[in-house]
């Protein structure tokens, strides 16, 4: 594999020096009498030279701390990347995002750019096959000079794409005795699902309300119809491209046991920027549609982008709200005890800091540290409470993914670093699966969602796997459990079903309800859908025997 390397860098490398094609592709907007010294990216994603990667969700991403120093001794700043993905054989430039800014400027995905050449019309880049990333900075000086910097390059090479088994199923069930149902469809972009607390068997109230990412709130009733509970919860249009821009929305959902209010997670735009939000719903109709809204918690100055977003809300045992924050791809705010993002907060249900929180101190009045209960997080984007066993979170990293147990007070050190993500951690998936839900099999909860005996007390999580693949995949589109040792440890996982079919879905949201785990497949299943047609499902994994 070292040689293979070798040979896939020095061929792309051979191109460029022999300027085949290269010249005109190359920007012309740097300023040929600047004098700024720039540096070259140091690129962090893909993490090593001949990493494999899913060709539909190529992570591409620069250290950014790298990115603030590269215009060295100079009065410049990062102006824009130019992001490229070049094939080796033959050698050609097959996807470019030209001068992205953002903060893609650091995290790009392939919605950020546009397919040419052999691939034009694509939206994936073809499976096993070798690539090279080539990445650049643009500097931006005061007097209007601009200058582009070397590129830094990364060879790397797509998975083989997965056959689906010719059981014509569109869910493989990996153990014995267990069946998946569709119990509901007509869904758009189906996040995360909360089940109704204590729910009746009365057909006509509430059992799960759905998150849909794009500004609505569904419920499905006991007789598994689906009714709009909420909308046009969004004030932007959160339309964009998957993967990238259109990671954006509306997720995290919680219904309060007392009043039957829904909590929800949204994103809220001011001056063009988005900023996370906490609302409560309230209905006067039994829950089937939302009468008013209110704003919990407002988070001004927190911008937040695609996927890295404001997720999972949970309520606890001690009654109080706790909303899971990506880092808005910054890092840097993760840790920083000033900032909400990058954090586990909790909350009272009105949107005031408990007094017992681990930062609190009103004595400078109340900030985000009043509300931080756990810090250090990447995209924390799923979170379950294990019965009489503390609260869980699995996370989104670079590469790598970890599932950790939330402790009150706990710094979890993610800094920009893939290998921060190792501390500390339960378990790590060493090859990123983007873990997304937790459920937890308890029999005091919804009978224990029906499952035997031996199942009490696991946990279950959702891997969404590579977003908008097609297909089976080897990472991923799958739920699998956890078991616990008695010293708190895990072992696993072990697949409990994986997708089988021909289109997109995969699995996002997960639940314990009365009868067996509730999943949202985020996206349509049909092969020629698009994202966001409203034929997207939710499942149920039933224990029959």
């Amino acid at each position: 594999m070292r040689a293979r390397n070798i040979l896939v860098a020095a061929a792309v490398l051979a191109v460029v020096a022999g300027g085949a094609g290269w010249a005109a592709l190359r920007p012309t907007a740097s300023a040929p009498d600047s004098d700024v010294a720039a540096d070259a990216p140091v690129i962090t994603e893909p993490a090593v030279e001949g990493r494999l990667v899913s060709g539909a969700d190529v992570h591409m991403e620069t250290a950014p701390a790298a990115a603030g120093a590269a215009a060295h001794g100079h009065a410049a700043t990062l102006g824009c990347t130019d992001w490229e993905i070049w094939t080796v054989q033959p050698a050609q430039r097959v996807w470019f995002g030209g001068c992205v800014g953002g903060t893609q400027k650091v995290h790009a995905h392939l919605g950020d750019g546009v397919f040419e050449n052999e691939f034009a019309g694509r939206r994936d880049l073809a499976p096993d096959r070798d690539y090279a990333l080539r990445v650049r900075y643009r500097f931006d000086q005061a007097a209007g000079q601009t200058v582009w910097g070397p590129y830094a390059q990364r060879a790397f090479r797509t998975d083989q794409q997965r056959k689906a088994l010719p059981t014509g199923e569109r869910w493989t069930v990996r153990q014995p005795g267990y069946r998946v149902e569709e119990v509901a469809g007509g869904f758009e972009l189906p996040v995360h699902i909360a089940m109704v607390p204590e729910h009746s068997d009365d057909r006509d109230k509430p059992l799960a309300y759905v998150t849909e990412l794009y500004g609505s709130i569904k419920v499905i009733t006991g007789d598994f119809r689906t009714r709009t509970y909420a909308g046009k919860l969004l004030n932007f249009d959160p339309s964009g491209t998957f993967p990238g821009k259109g990671e954006t929305g509306v997720t995290g959902v919680v219904v309060e046991p007392r009043t039957g209010d829904v909590f929800a997670a949204v994103l809220h735009e001011s001056g063009g920027k988005h900023y996370p939000r906490v609302i409560r719903l309230h209905s006067e109709d039994g829950g089937l549609h939302a009468k008013t809204q209110t704003t919990v918690l407002d988070m001004p100055g927190e911008s937040q982008e695609a996927a890295h977003q404001i997720s999972q809300l949970n309520i606890g045992p001690d009654g109080r709200l706790y909303v899971h924050m990506g880092d808005g791809m910054t890092p840097e705010t993760a840790r920083d005890l000033d900032s909400f993002r990058g954090k586990i907060l909790r909350l009272n249900l009105d949107g005031t800091a408990p007094d017992d929180n681990p930062y609190y101190d009103a004595r400078d009045g109340i900030t985000s540290r009043d509300y931080v209960y756990a810090l250090g997080f990447r995209n924390p984007f799923g979170g379950a409470w294990r019965p009489g066993g503390g609260y869980y979170e699995v996370e989104n990293g670079t590469s790598i993914d970890r599932l950790a147990k939330v402790d009150k007070g706990v710094d979890y050190q993610w800094n920009g670093e893939r290998e921060s993500m190792r501390q500390p951690a339960l378990y790590v998936w060493e090859r990123s699966t983007a873990p997304t839900a937790i459920a937890f099999i308890d029999p005091q909860v919804n009978h224990g969602a029906g499952f035997p005996q031996d199942k009490y007390g696991h946990m279950f999580v959702a891997e969404s796997g590579p977003t908008y693949a097609v297909g089976p995949q080897e990472l991923g589109k799958r739920i699998v459990e956890f078991t616990f040792r008695p010293d708190g440890s895990v072992t696993g996982p072990q697949p409990l079903i994986e997708y089988n079919g021909k289109g997109r879905s995969t699995v996002v949201g997960l639940a314990a309800g009365p009868d067996g785990l509730y999943f949202t497949a985020l996206w349509p299943d049909g092969e020629k859908d698009k994202p966001t047609s409203a034929d997207a499902k939710v499942y149920r994994v039933r224990y029959t025997g």
